[in-house]
């Protein structure tokens, strides 16, 4: 009796053992595995620079707005140079301009007084003439006819002649006035224009300026210095990467799903992303499923002389996850 309860008590513990193992232990060959991808974000100009300094080492942890690295670009301060010395010309054309416009106010209106003073002179003298002829008339009035002559053949001959000249001075003012205008508008015309290309190229110089600035490079999120691929006095091409930056908190996932099962999968489905050698794990979202077959990376092979191939997985999980970059993890599918 002993021994018949024995022999069951001893199937119980091999069936418990095995349920335990098919818990534990995945079938590596049908899982989904995985490795958490680091994002990396490399450091590079869009235009040759030099390396004058480098305030980081390999492994070193950066937050947002430390310092990584300050560079020169000679082409940059040549612009720069030149920008500058096109706005000062601007400038004083816009001082010569005005300089003009004065210069052709003074000397409209010089021409104005000069032909005016000509004028009035001319309607002065025949004035003059009128009022000795008007004198003359009135103490010879006594000579039969003379009057009547003077002012027939005299006076009405001169008074047409200052009708005359006034007319002329009212023309005179009204060409200064049209001549006065005309050049304010043509002043203004070509200040215009040159304002216009003087904002340009304020524009264009505080986008030098900034581009300036920019040569210190600073870390735009929290993350470890990987590679630093060039040195101070360095001449460097453009695009070329003087240093890559490694995300502290990975959240992409990147799985395999071996070609010889058949997984249910879809995006936006909620997955459990879970560690290969230790006890954590987090829920992700599938963002994004591979349309290529590859093999898989050598760490996760789990024979090297017999490659595995599968279809890519990309899963997202949330920042705050305790992963470390290229850790290697499963994915299970929630039912």
């Amino acid at each position: 009796m002993m021994k018949k309860y024995l022999f069951i008590i001893f199937w119980v513990f091999v069936i418990i053992v095995l349920l335990l193992f098919s818990v534990v232990f995945k079938d590596t060959r049908k899982a989904i595995v995985a490795q958490v991808e680091p994002m990396k974000t490399a450091v590079s100009y869009h235009k040759a620079v030099r390396i004058l300094e480098i305030y980081v080492i390999p492994g070193q942890r950066v937050n947002p707005g430390d310092p990584l690295v300050k560079v020169e670009r000679p082409d940059l301060l040549l612009d720069v140079d030149r920008k500058k010395n096109r706005l000062e010309q601007l400038e004083s054309d816009i001082r010569m301009a005005q300089w003009k416009f004065e210069e052709k106010q003074r000397e409209l209106a010089l021409n104005k007084e000069t032909d005016i003073k000509k004028i009035d002179g001319e309607i002065a003298k025949l004035q003059i003439i009128i009022e000795n002829n008007q004198q003359l008339s009135s103490r010879f009035g006594s000579l039969t006819g003379y009057a009547d002559t003077a002012r027939n053949l005299g006076s009405s001959y001169y008074e047409i002649e200052i009708e005359v000249l006034k007319n002329e001075r009212k023309k005179v003012l009204t060409e200064y006035k049209q001549k006065l205008e005309m050049a304010r508008k043509l002043h203004e015309e070509e200040i215009k224009t040159t304002e216009v290309a003087r904002q340009e190229m304020n524009m264009e110089l505080e986008l030098l300026e900034e581009e300036e600035q920019n040569l210190i490079r600073k870390a735009d999120i929290k993350g470890t210095i990987g590679s630093v691929n060039a040195q101070v006095g360095e001449l460097l091409s453009p695009y070329s990467t003087i240093m890559s930056i490694y995300e502290a908190n990975p959240t992409v996932i990147r799985a395999f799903m071996n070609e010889g099962y058949k997984y249910d999968t879809e995006v936006n489905k909620t997955v459990i992303v879970e560690s290969a050698n230790r006890q954590y794990s987090i829920e992700g979202k599938i963002m994004e499923i591979g349309k290529r077959i590859v093999q898989y990376p050598a760490r996760l092979q789990t024979n090297v002389r017999a490659p595995m191939w599968g279809q890519e997985l990309f899963i997202k999980i949330p920042k705050d996850n305790k992963f470390f970059n290229g850790e290697r993890v499963f994915v299970i599918i929630k039912e």
